[in-house]
């Protein structure tokens, strides 16, 4: 069995799922200008972010917490979140969620 292996440059998201072969979730890039947030929004499953550059925080349940280039956020199902870029530079983040994610 061979790897799938995808290039995120000019790729839309999911980076990797279900076209590529996935049978239980996605990997999406997402990105922050500065000030810049993702939706304030809750939906049933958990999933996990990477942050690979920049700095921000990431809002669960109204409370804030600082996040930088190296940490990993595990945002638990059925819990309000908002990622937020507070930094001068981009913030970029890899998300990893369950294949229902993008089912319609």
């Amino acid at each position: 069995m061979k790897p799938v292996i995808v290039n995120s440059e000019g790729k839309s998201n999911p980076v990797l799922g279900p076209e590529a072969g996935s049978a239980t979730s996605v990997l999406l890039m997402v990105h922050h200008q500065p000030g810049e947030s993702s939706p304030d929004h809750v939906h049933p499953w958990e999933h996990m972010a990477y942050i690979t550059e920049g700095s921000g925080v990431v809002t669960v349940e109204g409370e804030q917490y600082p996040i930088k280039t190296g940490d990993a956020v595990l945002v638990p199902g059925g819990a309000r979140h908002q990622f937020t870029n507070t930094g001068e530079v981009l913030m970029s983040r890899v998300t990893v969620n369950p294949l229902e994610s993008v089912e319609g």
